[in-house]
């Protein structure tokens, strides 16, 4: 496979993995793992590894996967992706990462047995230093490798293995698993606890069906990634970022099947962006999820559509009036 570079911020890079690393890399220190969402516990594992880079003037690297390992090895069972990995890759430089390495996983690197893939991706390739993994990490064919096996075979070659426990919010242990849930539900502002930042859709605006336009309320269509997880169907307020920050807008986003005018079985994406002017189309289009206004309904007539609508731009300017000062900067992650 050919490898690809992608610029992230000062000095940051992803990485298509191909073969061993760059010997210019010095120190190599690894956080191993999936890391989709790139939640609070995520956060800790590779903000540890950054800092034993740091301590050893290293060079901080993230081995992630994509696809998910599932969709190779139980595609039937193979969750939705919280975070693109262009997205995820960003979050990472937030934290002080050097390089994101993005592992294809396929059939290959499925059958390789833990040892195999220590001695191979970690030893051979990485020169890893140190590798530091979530408690409850599984590697190698059949997720038979654990920490435990990991922090043996670093004994034996030579590596260090650092174990991090569970992060916990409100006694709940922090995972992907709980995170996808709450978007289930519509609980927003409860993934956003667990995320340690708004939830993220990103995409590109393709054309729709000038529906929004026709009665005074022009939508941007975002098309994302087909194993992106979207949150429960309904109203929400947003904040969009149009392609590198050239805009920014409040909200008003519909996830749903357009009950009124739709054909009731298409799940489309559309953002309202307030008090924005301008063509969209082809551009990249980032929207942080804020708050849960209403479930999607059907209305009987295209003016009580539009009433409606009116009222959701008021509650979404309502809500960035009362919450602005709590969710401005911190928690809305500049892609």
């Amino acid at each position: 496979m050919e490898r690809k570079h992608i610029e992230v911020g000062m000095t940051m890079r992803t990485i298509i993995y191909d073969g061993p690393l760059d010997k210019g890399y010095k120190a190599v220190h690894v956080a191993l793992g999936n890391f989709d969402g790139v939640h609070l516990g995520h956060q800790k594992l590779i903000s540890e590894m950054v800092k034993k880079a740091r301590a050893r003037q290293g060079t901080a690297v993230v081995a992630t996967f994509h696809p998910h390992p599932l969709q190779v090895t139980r595609p039937q069972s193979a969750p939705k992706i919280i975070t693109p990995p262009d997205v995820k890759a960003a979050l990472m430089g937030r934290l002080g990462v050097d390089i994101v390495l993005m592992l294809p996983f396929d059939a290959e690197l499925a059958s390789l047995s833990p040892e195999e893939f220590t001695q191979k991706i970690l030893i051979e390739d990485l020169r890893a230093q140190s590798v530091t993994v979530g408690f409850n990490y599984s590697f190698g064919r059949g997720g038979k490798g654990t920490p435990q096996l990991l922090w043996e075979l670093g004994q034996q070659k030579g590596f260090r293995v650092k174990v991090i426990d569970a992060v916990t919010v409100s006694g709940e242990p922090v995972s992907s698993t709980l995170i996808r849930s709450s978007l289930e539900a519509g609980r927003i502002e409860r993934a956003a606890e667990f995320l340690g930042y708004r939830p993220i859709l990103q995409g590109i605006v393709v054309p729709g069906d000038q529906r929004g336009r026709s009665i005074g309320f022009p939508t941007a269509n975002l098309q994302v990634a087909a194993e992106q997880f979207l949150p429960a169907r309904g109203v929400y307020a947003a904040w969009a970022r149009v392609g590198q920050k050239e805009a920014e807008s409040m909200a008003v986003l519909n996830i749903g099947v357009k009950p009124t005018f739709g054909s009731g079985l298409a799940e489309t994406i559309e953002a309202h962006l307030i008090d924005f002017e301008g063509d969209l189309y082809g551009q990249p289009l980032s929207l942080s999820l804020l708050s849960h206004l209403r479930p999607e309904m059907r209305f009987q007539s295209a003016e009580q559509l539009v009433e409606q609508i009116h009222r959701d731009v008021q509650a979404v300017r309502h809500y960035f009036h009362e919450q602005r000062e709590h969710i401005f900067p911190h928690q809305i992650i500049e892609i």
